[in-house]
């Protein structure tokens, strides 16, 4: 059961990111270990992208108003080791509505239950949108590219 759950799971989250034609996802495969999806920003010249771990759940929210999922420590610590934007996707699938939190920090414990504060709507994916963008346009990195020093 718990694989259904997580497959509907992954597809609702597919579905809601890609709402507005502004994100292309990949879904990356039981095989990665702590990331289900890379997802490339649609229109920049550049190519931007953060790393999704989707976790999903029927049991809905708890008494605080967040969602009842577990992301274990360790799983979170490895999502942060992409030296990239990084969320978790908690997923409800009963009323099929996607929330995301950023995973910048390697945190003392695993989380419990997700934040719905940002939810994935129009307006969220939009703010999404624009954090990842000036993630990768406000880091070194084309410098560091084109500074390369390789040895092949």
């Amino acid at each position: 059961m718990s694989n259904e759950i997580g497959e509907l799971g992954e597809t609702l989250f597919n579905l809601a990111i890609s709402r507005d034609y502004i994100f292309r996802p990949r879904h990356l495969g039981e095989k990665w270990p702590a990331s289900d999806f890379y997802v490339e920003l649609i229109g920049p010249t550049e190519v931007f992208f953060f790393i999704v771990q989707v976790k999903a759940t029927h049991s809905g929210l708890n008494n605080k108003g967040n969602l009842k999922i577990k992301v274990p420590k360790q799983k979170l610590h490895d999502l942060n080791s992409y030296f990239c934007p990084t969320y978790v996707a908690g997923v409800d699938n009963d009323s099929e509505e996607v929330y995301l939190v950023s995973i910048n920090t390697n945190r003392r414990k695993g989380i419990s239950s997700l934040p719905t504060k940002f939810i994935l709507n129009k307006q969220n994916r939009i703010k999404l949108f624009n954090e990842v963008k000036d993630f990768w346009l406000n880091s070194n990195i084309k410098n560091y590219k084109r500074n390369f020093n390789h040895k092949i």
